[in-house]
């Protein structure tokens, strides 16, 4: 018996597909098209999570490993990425949008991306302790700091 591997064509593809995967997720409404199908089969992320008894994980992990075969991370390996001094352009912020920023990550830790995206995010009592929107302007336009939370939260 012979075992098949993927050519490198075959790879690029695949990393091609992950990539484009990754994109879509980072954008809520391009996330939603994505998930329009499996919703319309039954086949919604958080049933799937579930089934895959992958409770840690968050929809994108889960999707990414059942798609592409990737091997997940949990929701804690995610926030991981900014303990210590965190990401290059995390270490450059100033201190109070610094704070801000790792407080939305915990909030990604315990509830996923939808705890990004959610609009009592503001509301949480860490964020607002931290004057949270206020704060995160001293480090930049908000957007721009949340996207690239989301893209070192969800990079490789």
């Amino acid at each position: 018996m012979s075992v098949l591997y993927p050519t490198s064509q075959a790879r690029e593809l695949l990393n091609e597909a992950q990539t484009r995967f990754r994109a879509k997720w980072l954008n809520p409404a391009q996330r939603r098209e994505l998930l329009q199908p499996l919703a319309e089969l039954h086949l919604l992320p958080e049933v799937l999570r579930e089934g895959a008894q992958m409770d840690d994980y968050d929809e994108f992990d889960v999707l990414a490993a059942l798609a592409y075969k990737v091997k997940p991370q949990s929701r804690a390996e995610r926030a991981a990425k900014f303990d210590g001094s965190g990401p290059d352009w995390l270490i450059h912020l100033p201190q109070p949008p610094a704070k801000v920023i790792r407080a939305i990550v915990r909030q990604f830790e315990r509830a996923g991306t939808d705890a990004l995206e959610a609009t009592g995010l503001w509301s949480t009592p860490e964020i607002k302790e931290l004057n949270g929107l206020t704060a995160l302007k001293e480090g930049g336009p908000p957007a721009e700091l949340l996207r690239k939370t989301k893209e070192t939260l969800f990079a490789s």
